[in-house]
């Protein structure tokens, strides 16, 4: 926990003039007494409705005022603006609030240094410290601090510790900038947060601690619908945080409280949690005064208020304090004329009185300050205990009697310092007399364990050493924290794997190792063949669950010397070390150990009543001594690179499989993008050009042609279809090439109106499945035909039976819309897939297209293809669909198709794909129909 060791000095220095002001008074009898205060006015900032506030405030401030018997508390719960303007309109004496509104109104008010702390209690628990936690809903993809950039962050107010200025700190440690973030400021309390986050206005809730676990309680939230980012679960602390922690609430005073005032105050707020009305409820009373200096370390490193704003000038200072320097200014000319009368001894009496009444009461908080929970031994010059407290007995298991006479070093050396750590503490106690610093100790049952210490020498008037003083706590949790931090920092949190730092670091070493030895070694790179379908399609949960039992599997797949990690998502890395001699042998041990992770990975996974199953594509690259066949360059992320160009090619070829890296294949996938890239500039640049295949009626009249897209490069090649189009397919670019070729359809057809050859023409286009599967893609179809102003009986949509498979219900609706424009539909290839008679049955089709696979093997005698045509034609006729024939190219097939009533015939006998002006010329020339 980084409070800071400025404000534990703090505590600890102000503890030990207390301790020395007990040694000086012992065996002096402390004889209770009370006096007569005005009524104190209390101020109490309530964040939350003032209902809430005052059920949890009543029992606290009832057993206050039954410490203050004689003086009369009158408490107000005010929000921020509210209990500002009573502390500049000078309405308050007595303040509890945020630390950091503390601290801003001690720098802008002079309010006094805190008189104590507030202590909560929380399931149970007795806390003087909070914290702040970020929320994320439970599916969402944010881990760590740096995902919060570019989100929508919901705060509670813009003076909020826990709930803004704490998880800000934690950002800027991190490197994300407060303009990276999207601040939505939802307002108090902290709940109207949450219920943002559990809304969906925001990505992310910054709330103090505790705020969701009580929500949970009241019903308010279901336990599993929300997470704690960065969560961290501290030993003995009641609730999940996010961030350290900080003390809680202070109470302070204003100015014009006199000191007798203050000390009945803080012995009433010492003594208050005694009180048995505050054995249960959320406030358990106040503790000894915690440091609060690292709360304004961060307000000044935020820079916000008080320290974001001008400084004041020296003429608004004293306009700003005119009143009370001129209370200071009559108080000083009436004390003068107060000495003046009073006689020596009379003033030296009550000099005496004043002192005394003060000793005591310092002596009382030094003694309630003596039983914290802190640890404290007092030693007398010699370095033998003289007292120690009940924090003590408990933290080193050593009674008082057992201590008393002995030194520390008899009790409690564990060996783990030598003598110049001991020899460099005594020589700053001795040059400054404080020391402070973390140790090792042993308890009495010989468990050492680490703890914060600081020591003070008590000095004398003459500045010879008394006594010293040492308080200190144990930090074991401390030290767990910051293991717990740093397995988070190298290993996956999911799968307990090596995350990427820790892969690319043991990467670097293992190339170094292999060239320095002449050995060889492997990386296998794993990735799971469409798991995104399981988190689409069963959640995030499932996902998680099935990373886990993956990671599991590869752990206890393995060897101990191989390193498994995780490098995200369903992306996994197995490190095998240089321990081959041979390039081959290193290949065949991978192998194998790719050979056995596909075995264990591929064996069904079991998530609550399902079962699911899993491929996964492995890419090997070997290391080595530098030699042909390893990777070249001494750089562990040119080895991941070559791993994953090899699953790449394992995931190209149909995945579930294993390859290793070969230079070519980089060089491969280089121009296999490079053609991507070239593509993507091609449909911007206008280098798509639109050729038309004809098809013609039984009598061999063209009645319309098909749209086929042709890549022609500025310097006159052209790229076949069969390299752009699987790409456009693959890569998402089939989307922006059809709605290319829609409009230039659209846009040609429009062109033919005005020509009465080319008019009656209809224009077949192509859709493909992702572009058929787009919402959009019926009104960009019904968008095109208003444009250009075209019938849409013109327009032939060809689809092929792909489509239907994944969801019928969406296929039905779009068809049946482009029907209801007057789209003509076309099923394409029929007959090659599951050609199910029901698509034929439900669905608006116009025209069946025989593949040209069966005609090609017309003439050949086999009796099964003709079947299978003669089939498709008497069913299309049946149904009243037109049947069009592709790839007819022999006089034989024609006569073949036109003798068992095939309507439409398409294919190279008519005319191989050609610009559209050869088209045209082609259509013109033709005969004409005779008129009817």
């Amino acid at each position: 926990m980084r409070h800071g060791h400025a404000a534990r000095a703090a505590a600890a220095a102000r503890l030990a003039r207390a301790l020395a002001l007990l040694l000086g008074l012992l065996g002096v009898w402390l004889a209770p007494a009370h006096a007569d205060h005005a009524e104190l006015r209390m101020g109490i900032l309530a964040p939350r409705p003032l209902e809430a506030e005052e059920r949890d405030w009543t029992p606290l401030l009832q057993a206050l005022q039954r410490q203050m018997p004689h003086t009369p508390l009158r408490a107000r719960l005010l929000d921020y603006a509210a209990l500002d303007a009573a502390v500049r309109a000078r309405e308050l004496d007595v303040i509890v609030t945020n630390p950091a509104h503390y601290v801003a109104l001690r720098h802008t008010h002079g309010l006094s240094t805190a008189l104590a702390t507030l202590m909560r209690r929380r399931q149970g628990v007795e806390t003087s410290a909070f914290g702040g936690t970020v929320l994320v809903r439970a599916e969402s993809p944010l881990r760590r601090w740096q995902d919060l950039r570019g989100r929508r962050v919901g705060v509670p107010h813009e003076e909020s510790l826990g709930g803004w200025y704490l998880q800000r700190m934690e950002l800027r440690r991190r490197g994300v900038r407060e303009d990276e973030v999207t601040w939505e400021r939802i307002g108090l309390p902290h709940e109207n947060v949450v219920l943002a986050l559990l809304e969906g206005r925001v990505e992310a809730a910054f709330v103090r601690d505790g705020v969701l676990e009580a929500m949970v309680a009241a019903g308010r939230v279901p336990p599993d619908r929300l997470r704690v980012l960065q969560r961290q679960d501290l030993p003995g602390y009641p609730v999940a945080v996010s961030t350290p922690l900080m003390p809680e609430w202070p109470v302070a005073v204003v100015n014009n409280v006199d000191d007798d005032t203050r000390r009945a105050l803080t012995l009433a707020l010492l003594h208050a949690h005694e009180d048995a009305a505050l054995r249960t409820g959320p406030l358990a009373g106040f503790a000894p005064p915690h440091g609060y200096t690292a709360v304004e370390r961060i307000l000044r490193e935020l820079r916000v208020r008080p320290f974001g704003v001008p400084q004041l000038t020296w003429r608004e200072t004293v306009q700003l304090n005119a009143g009370p320097l001129a209370l200071a200014g009559g108080g000083v000319l009436a004390l003068l004329l107060f000495l003046l009368a009073l006689l020596q001894q009379k003033r030296r009496l009550r000099q005496a009185l004043r002192d005394k009444s003060a000793l005591l009461d310092e002596l009382a908080i030094t003694a309630k300050t003596f039983d914290s929970n802190q640890g404290v031994l007092i030693t007398d010059a010699l370095g033998r205990i003289v007292r120690v407290n009940r924090a003590f007995q408990t933290i080193t298991g050593y009674g008082a009697n057992e201590a008393l006479g002995r030194t520390p070093g008899e009790l409690l050396h564990s060996g783990r310092h030598d003598a110049a750590f001991y020899r460099t503490m005594w020589q700053a106690l001795a040059e400054h007399g404080h020391w402070e610093g973390e140790i090792w100790n042993r308890r009495k049952d010989g468990a050492v364990y680490p703890e914060w210490l600081t020591i003070s020498a008590v000095t004398d008037a003459v500045g010879k050493v008394r006594h010293y003083v040492a308080i200190f706590h144990d930090i074991s949790w401390r030290k767990q924290a910051e293991a717990q931090i740093e397995n988070l920092a190298f290993f996956d949190p999911l799968t307990g794997l090596a995350n990427r730092r820790l892969l690319l670091d043991r990467l670097q070493q293992a190339i170094r190792q292999a060239r320095r030895n002449t050995r060889w070694g492997a990386v296998l790179f794993l990735d799971l063949d469409h798991f995104k379908d399981i988190n689409d399609t069963l959640g995030h949960d499932a996902g998680d669950a099935v990373l886990r039992t993956i990671g599991e599997r590869i752990r206890a797949t393995l060897r101990e010397q191989d390193t498994p990690g995780r490098l995200g998502g369903d992306e996994f890395l197995v490190l095998l070390p240089a321990t081959f001699e041979r390039r081959d042998a290193a290949a065949l041990a991978a192998q194998a150990v790719a050979d056995k992770l596909g075995a264990a990975l591929r064996q069904p996974i079991a998530h609550k009543d399902q079962t699911l199953t899993l491929t996964l594509s492995i890419g090997i690259a070997l290391y080595g001594d530098g030699s042909s066949g390893s990777v070249a360059d001494d750089d562990a992320t040119q080895l991941l690179k070559a791993a994953d160009l090899a699953m790449y090619s394992v995931k190209q070829a149909g995945r579930n499989g294993v390859a290793f890296f070969d230079p070519e294949m980089e060089v491969a996938i280089r121009q296999r993008h490079q053609l991507q890239h070239d593509l993507a500039h091609a449909i911007e640049a206008s280098e798509l050009r639109l050729y038309l295949q004809p098809q013609v009626d039984a009598s061999g009249h063209i009645v319309g042609a098909e749209a086929l897209v042709r890549w022609q490069r500025a310097d006159g090649t052209l790229v076949p279809p069969g390299e752009f189009i699987p790409l456009a397919e693959e890569t998402g670019l089939i989307l922006p090439l059809g709605d290319w070729v829609l409009q230039q359809a659209a846009a040609l057809l429009r062109h033919w109106q005005g020509d009465p050859v080319l008019a009656r023409l209809r224009l077949a286009v192509n859709v493909s499945a992702k572009q058929f599967r787009d919402p959009a893609f019926g009104q960009r179809v019904q968008q095109a035909l208003a444009q250009h102003g075209i019938s849409a009986r013109l327009l032939e949509l060809e689809i092929t039976e792909s489509v239907f498979l994944d969801d019928l219900d969406h296929a039905r609706a779009t068809l049946q819309a482009l029907d209801a424009q007057g789209v003509s539909l076309a099923l394409d290839d029929f007959g090659t897939g599951y050609s199910s008679l029901a698509y034929l049955a439900e669905l608006p089709f116009d025209i069946i297209k025989i593949d040209q696979r069966f005609v090609a093997r017309l003439g050949q005698h086999t009796r099964q293809d003709e079947a299978i045509i003669t089939t498709i034609i008497a069913l299309g006729r049946k149904l009243r669909m037109q049947v069009l024939a592709e790839g007819v190219e022999t006089e034989q097939q024609e006569a073949y198709l036109l003798s068992h009533g095939c309507h439409l015939l398409q294919g190279y006998r008519y005319g191989r794909p050609m610009p559209v002006a050869q088209f045209e010329t082609q259509a013109r020339a033709q005969p004409r129909e005779p008129a009817a």
